[in-house]
């Protein structure tokens, strides 16, 4: 099955084929193959991981087959509850899960993607509604496999909801599978024709600017678990050591992107919360009973960040900011141009007026936001009740500190770089002189930016 390869252009790299031969003869087979082969292999991997933790600590609670059908229930509620959509665990709704569990399933739906890709350009399918209808087959193949598989992960009082799991499932598919399909397959060109020319500069400085901040997340909570070892390493040992740890390690592992967010909220400003009794920011920490995991060890406590967190608080902004700033500054745009013959049109880049420059630094402020909200909403929820019905950020406070932080310093920066280019500008007219003095400062800078559109335009013309 994965011996072969689709043969590429060159240049560009083989990868191994995912469908067999006897599906890849139809593009709606090989989407169908490849949606129930991604959930096929997420419940396997999720049934070996649990008889791998399981099995040796379980004792002989169970006779054989219990213990085998008992297994493979668990294994399937453990893939079903990586769709984030909840999960009964003995009784009790919980909202909040490991996102690592999420990205090991939207990295593999994100392969049989680009493997649907190849299977449509081996055979030559490049119909847009053709190439639409396979990915949302392949899509609802993978959510109809999930949706069958909960009647039997009920395991005691134990199980996964019907509506969660199938919205999830759909939504995980989409944003991985779908976008993978449509990245590798001609849809692409599709799309790049009708994405507006200004939304694709917004994004990249929105992604930039929502890297920083997990980036300086995971800075942070990687510095808390070394200078916190000690803690971290006692909570450990009463938690149990030897094979019994196992499953706790794994847990800690899949929580760390969970983690990442929460420090996240931290250096934006709002922080996060452990329980109902437990606040932790970066200006004041209120510390209450919390449960016995070893990741938690690394929450500080006292009433404040000492400098080296404050540092980092302060650093993660502005360097979010400056890199949107710098996006929006060195963005292409498209603009129409004609050869001197004017027989023929051609695409060119130019540099951004300040408008667009603007424009993209608000966007982005606005999409990073959005997008960090989303994470915060998914890293967070409730772990079961009483104390624990809160945990993680506030999905409306994080996303609203994001956007109001990259909004005002990157708008910041961008006019800073005016003020910068205004005062490095050459006057040698005595005209232009009395109007520079003469001006207010606004109409100096509206000025500056008027002349650079003509400069450009002239240049485009030029050329």
């Amino acid at each position: 099955m994965f011996a072969d390869r689709y043969d590429r252009a060159e240049g560009q790299p083989v990868r191994k084929r995912v469908v067999p031969q006897a599906a890849g003869r139809s593009l709606w087979l090989s989407a169908v193959w490849t949606g129930v082969g991604v959930a096929a292999v997420c419940a396997t991997l999720a049934l070996v991981v649990v008889a791998v933790c399981w099995l040796p600590v379980s004792g002989n609670d169970f006779s054989g087959g219990n213990r085998a059908t008992s297994t493979i229930k668990g294994g399937l509620l453990t893939f079903l509850a990586a769709l984030h959509g909840g999960v009964t665990v003995d009784g009790t709704f919980a909202s909040w899960l490991p996102l690592g569990m999420l990205l090991v399933v939207a990295v593999i739906a994100r392969r049989a993607g680009a493997g649907l890709a190849d299977a449509a350009a081996a055979l030559d399918e490049t119909a847009p509604a053709r190439l639409w209808l396979a990915g949302a087959a392949q899509a609802v193949a993978f959510a109809g496999c999930c949706l069958v598989a909960v009647p039997f992960a009920t395991l005691g009082s134990s199980s996964a909801p019907l509506l969660g799991v199938g919205i999830g499932a759909v939504l995980l598919f989409a944003l991985s599978g779908v976008v993978a399909f449509v990245r590798a397959s001609p849809l692409r060109g599709w799309c790049a024709g009708r994405i507006p020319a200004g939304l694709g500069p917004i994004v990249r400085a929105a992604t930039a600017a929502t890297a920083v901040y997990l980036c300086g997340g995971a800075v942070l909570v990687a510095a808390a678990i070394v200078l916190h070892h000690s803690q971290v390493e006692a909570i450990s040992q009463q938690v149990g050591g030897g094979w019994g740890g196992v499953p706790v390690l794994l847990l800690g592992v899949l929580a760390a992107p969970n983690a990442a967010i929460a420090a996240a909220s931290y250096l934006a400003g709002p922080g996060f919360a452990v329980g109902a009794g437990t606040t932790v920011g970066a200006g004041t920490t209120a510390t209450g009973t919390m449960p016995a995991f070893p990741l938690l060890g690394a929450v500080p406590s006292g009433q404040g960040a000492g400098w080296p967190a404050w540092v980092l608080v302060v650093a993660t902004p502005l360097l979010a900011a400056t890199v949107v700033a710098r996006l929006a500054t060195r963005a292409p745009t498209r603009a129409p141009t004609r050869a001197a013959t004017h027989t023929a049109t051609h695409t060119a880049t130019h540099t951004p007026s300040w408008p667009q420059r603007l424009r993209t630094a608000g966007g982005a402020a606005l999409a990073s936001g959005l997008a960090m909200l989303v994470l915060g909403w998914q890293a967070g929820g409730a772990a079961g009740q009483g104390r624990l019905r809160t945990v993680g950020a506030s999905p409306w406070r994080l996303g609203g500190a994001v956007a109001g932080e990259v909004g005002l310093l990157s708008l910041t920066c961008l006019a800073a770089a005016a003020a910068w280019t205004w005062l490095r500008r050459p006057v040698d007219d005595e005209d232009e002189v009395g109007f520079f003095l003469a001006a207010k400062p606004a109409e100096r800078v509206l000025r500056v930016a008027t002349e650079d559109e003509e400069h450009e335009e002239s240049d485009q013309l030029a050329g």
